[in-house]
């Protein structure tokens, strides 16, 4: 009976560490590797003129 208990405390521990692994991975994507706010360099506006040309 014990090699059971052992074997399956062992298979928890390994379920354990994946969540824990994909938690983990999972929050350096969210918090550092996803872009922040655009800057204002990169938006691309309107030329001038062009809205009211399509609005006429």
């Amino acid at each position: 009976m014990a090699q059971q208990e052992k074997a399956a405390s062992g298979m928890m521990l390994f379920v354990v560490l994946i969540l824990v692994a994909a938690l983990g991975l999972a929050a350096l994507y969210f918090f550092v590797l996803t872009p922040g706010s655009p800057d204002s360099s990169t938006i691309q506006r309107p030329q001038e003129g062009t809205l009211e040309q399509h609005t006429r």
